[in-house]
């Protein structure tokens, strides 16, 4: 059977319900992972861990019998747990992966995957000496507007792609707020808006459009060049645009561009998506409709928003005009089916890690191109 990491073998589950434990229990866990893990067939969330009484409590509420824990060594001591999901902080997800594959788990981790590529390197090399899965949960890769995208694309609609701008932007608080008296400390902050847990939009949404930007484009640009503002007090950018440029294919003269950009100064949005093409283009704006579903605490496929359905205007008899666009829903609990059928030997493996690893050392030179004001030219091994 062909496995999650480099093709390595790993251990399937034959039989039965596969246990999960959630480990932590915060938006990643209580709206996305659970939920997806619940109404998905054959998978049963069985224990959460948490050092926040209150948060273990509230998933006890959703998830009648599962059991609690305190410690993260208690979770991986469960022998009703067969497969660890690991949403927590950036900065702890290489120790947290590892820990777990070494205890027998299986192993789902939330982008990021790592806050750099040799703790990614790691961290596949820890799977493949378990014999176990790995993955990583980019369910962006089941959003609707990026399905249909590529669609669009494969249908030829666009014709060549020329350029992809792939944006998350939104708008940040006031300038008053940011010059208030208040002291940082009495400010309403999570750990995404502190380096030290490796926060900042381009790693946080950057970990998505990013990873986009290689199934689209390809996994290794010719060049990157970023350029990040840092316009409050805190230690991670507002806002930050990356320009990917590859090289051209084969027989022709230039090659894709990808630009990416993501922050909190826009009180007008970009568009999520505009691509430009050869025979047309595609434009669409907000977000795929899942989130925002889940929260309302509904799971299951569909497209976007009817004010968000994209457009496609291309050449028809010589002469520019928008053309029907068929969507295609999202479905992130596509995600979960694939990892439950991959544990039984049954797939391949959706979302390898060594395939996330190249978007990862994309972001390592992002940050490098803005610290230095350069643009790369060398992007490391494949």
């Amino acid at each position: 059977m062909s496995g999650a990491s480099s093709g390595a073998a790993h251990e399937t589950v034959n039989s039965g319900e596969i246990g999960v434990g959630l480990a932590g229990y915060g938006l990643a866990g209580r709206v996305f992972h659970g939920p997806l893990v619940a109404h998905t067939p054959g998978l049963r969330v069985s224990a959460v861990f948490s050092r926040t009484p209150e948060r273990r409590a509230e998933a006890a509420g959703h998830y009648r019998g599962i059991a609690q824990h305190a410690s993260y060594d208690a979770l991986l001591g469960d022998s009703n747990v067969q497969l660890v999901v690991v949403g927590t902080p950036h900065d702890t997800h290489e120790t947290m992966v590892i820990q777990a594959l070494q205890a027998g788990k299986h192993v789902v981790v939330d982008k990021i995957m790592c806050l750099s590529a040799a703790d990614g390197e790691r961290m596949i090399a820890a799977a493949r000496d378990a014999k176990k899965v790995l993955s990583v949960f980019h369910n962006r890769r089941w959003d609707s507007d990026y399905l249909t995208l590529r669609s669009v694309i494969n249908k030829g609609l666009i014709g060549e792609p020329y350029v992809f701008e792939s944006a998350v932007t939104s708008a940040g608080p006031s300038q008053a707020w940011l010059t208030s008296s208040s002291s940082a400390s009495e400010r309403p902050r999570g750990w995404r808006s502190y380096a030290e847990f490796g926060g900042g939009p381009m790693r946080d949404w950057g970990a998505h459009l990013f990873d986009q930007a290689v199934q689209l484009a390809g996994p290794r640009p010719e060049t990157v060049y970023a350029d990040l503002h840092y316009r409050r007090e805190w230690d991670v950018e507002t806002a930050g645009t990356a320009h990917l440029r590859y090289a051209p294919a084969t027989g022709k003269q230039e090659g894709v561009r990808f630009v990416i950009e993501t922050g909190a100064i826009s009180a007008i949005q970009r568009p999520r998506w505009y691509v430009r093409g050869s025979e047309g283009a595609y434009l669409q704006y907000g977000r795929d409709a899942q989130e925002d579903a889940l929260k309302r605490g509904e799971v299951g496929p569909r497209v976007m928003d009817a004010e968000n359905a994209p457009r496609v205007t291309r050449y028809v008899d010589g002469q520019l005009k928008d053309v029907p666009v068929e969507q295609v829903p999202g479905n992130y609990l596509a995600y979960y089916a694939n990892v439950r059928d991959a544990l039984r030997g049954e797939a391949d493996l959706a979302v390898k890690p060594e395939n996330v690893l190249h978007s990862i050392r994309i972001i390592e030179n992002v940050f490098r191109s803005a610290e230095t004001r350069q643009v790369i030219t060398r992007m490391g091994p494949n």
